[in-house]
């Protein structure tokens, strides 16, 4: 796979409120801003415990940025469904590359 598709995978699973994934492929020092906050991982991990997964969503216009040799951003636009409920956003999450494979460092989030 390509590095592209590699981050997109994660995103993807991301999306899905899996809290195991999110505990292996975040860093324990990692940055969440989101709409009038930044927290830190356990802060956004009680956050997703606390809400109910998307019913559908979709991330387009994605774009990979190399920031050098062990680091990456993605960048894309979300829309996803609860119920009635319905989120734009752009967000963009960087990685960096580890023993353990690509790792979430920051997380942004703009509302669109």
């Amino acid at each position: 796979m390509s590095l592209k598709d590699d981050l997109l995978a994660s995103e993807r699973r991301l999306c899905t409120a899996d809290l195991d994934f999110y505990r292996a492929i975040c860093r324990a020092d990692a940055l969440f801003l989101m709409p009038g906050m930044t927290v830190g991982l356990d802060d956004a991990l009680a956050g997703l415990q606390q809400a109910p997964p998307w019913d559908a969503f979709t991330l387009a216009e994605v774009q990979v940025r190399v920031l050098g040799r062990d680091a990456a951003a993605i960048s894309y636009r979300f829309e996803g469904n609860r119920g009635h409920q319905r989120y734009v956003a752009y967000m963009t999450s960087t990685y960096v590359r580890s023993e353990q494979g690509w790792q979430l460092v920051v997380h942004q989030q703009t509302p669109a």
